[in-house]
């Protein structure tokens, strides 16, 4: 493994963007978790929320500080505008399906760091991998359990639908110059496609148990063909 010391400049930069990304996706899993806190009517469920919403801060502060030690700047400025667009459950049944699938979609980006050659980046991403969610797993089963219900699959299915295509569209475009490199110089142990292989499969034991399809169209994303395979786009 390397120290950042030992990182040229070009690593360094990929490595910026790495975390501007990650504290991207964290700081929009504890803003989330903060909105859905109003979904919840007792205050159990709230103070678990809130642990994982502290969770998550704890993983933006990491990321922030290893960002200023590889030469960045605030990276808040960086995703300031895309902060502003992020889509918020308006259910307790959306909070439970956008959980389910947004933490699917961090631990898939997530792993494949946790071998990376940069050893502050591959501690970061392995504690994101380790951390124990027990309201967010509560949720997933929730949702399963609401959507097994024949007259709720329609509303499970929008749900799904919904949470997983924006999931899609947050892993970057797969095959690009950036994302070879970033493979190529170790920082990541494989590219956007096969990271987006591995959410896929996780997510459809998700979706056998509920019962439910994979959506119809995926309009707007960039899948490989293996992706647009599995979910069965095209063919229907």
């Amino acid at each position: 493994m390397s120290s950042l010391e030992e990182l040229d400049e070009e690593a360094r930069g990929l490595l910026r963007r790495v975390l501007e990304s990650l504290g991207y996706r964290q700081r929009s899993a504890a803003n989330i978790r903060g909105h859905g806190l109003k979904l919840l009517p007792d205050v159990t469920s709230k103070q678990a929320l809130l642990a994982e919403l502290h969770a998550h801060l704890g993983a933006v502060a990491l990321a922030e500080e290893l960002h200023g030690a590889a030469g960045g700047e605030d990276p808040y400025d960086r995703f300031r505008e895309r902060m502003e667009r992020i889509p918020y459950p308006t259910t307790r049944m959306d909070l439970s399906a956008c959980l389910a699938l947004t933490e699917k979609a961090e631990a898939a980006l997530s792993r494949a760091y946790v071998e990376s050659r940069v050893a502050p980046l591959a501690d970061l991403a392995g504690r994101v991998v380790a951390a124990e969610r027990p309201f967010t797993q509560g949720e997933l089963e929730r949702f399963v359990a609401f959507a097994q219900e024949p007259d709720n699959r329609p509303r499970a299915q929008e749900c799904f639908d919904r949470w997983l295509l924006l999931c899609l569209g947050a892993f970057g475009r797969p095959g690009t110059a950036g994302d070879a490199r970033a493979v190529s110089l170790g920082l990541r142990r494989v590219g956007v496609a096969e990271v987006v292989e591995g959410f896929l499969e996780d997510v459809d034991g998700l979706r056998t148990a509920a019962g439910l399809d994979w959506p119809r169209f995926a309009v707007g994303l960039e899948l490989t063909a293996e992706a647009t395979q599995r979910m069965g786009l095209g063919t229907r």
